[in-house]
């Protein structure tokens, strides 16, 4: 794993309430101790499991050690949409004010005509957040097709 992705899974099980102890004993770790060595990215003796990176996430909800991973691979991770009881009216305005809040920080980061990394990954996760919100648009969209049972 690389750095950054151990170093989110630390950065994660610190932030756990009351720390790793309680989160190996939910997570069914065999004692804190050695989650607390598998999670020290300076100790090269124990190494963390995908299985444990999976268990802590799932727990914590916290999954930035996913997102430093596809970084590191150069890709982009967007949580899968949900249907819930949204009307389409809704869920297009929410898409257009997801693409005004991406269009937003890419002007802003065009300003002086440089581009930061911190500017980079605002523009990055905006664009996340409309591909995502688009997503949800076509399956409200799909849902609506497919309960109306017309196949044309």
């Amino acid at each position: 794993m690389t750095s950054s992705v151990l170093d989110a899974a630390y950065l994660t099980a610190h932030n756990y309430p009351g720390g790793i102890a309680p989160l190996a004993i939910r997570i069914g770790a065999k004692n804190a101790a050695v989650l607390s060595h598998k999670l020290n990215p300076n100790d090269s003796a124990n190494h963390l499991t995908v299985s444990d990176l999976m268990a802590i996430m799932m727990m914590t909800g916290d999954h930035s050690a996913l997102h430093a991973a596809a970084q590191s691979l150069g890709y982009m991770v967007l949580p899968l949409p949900t249907i819930d009881d949204e009307t389409a009216t809704e869920a297009i305005t929410d898409t257009v004010k997801e693409f005004a809040d991406f269009l937003q920080v890419v002007t802003k980061s065009l300003t002086d005509k440089k581009i930061t990394k911190t500017e980079l990954r605002q523009v990055r996760k905006e664009l996340g957040e409309l591909v995502a919100q688009g997503g949800k648009l076509e399956s409200i969209l799909a849902a609506m097709e497919s309960k109306q049972g017309r196949h044309s």
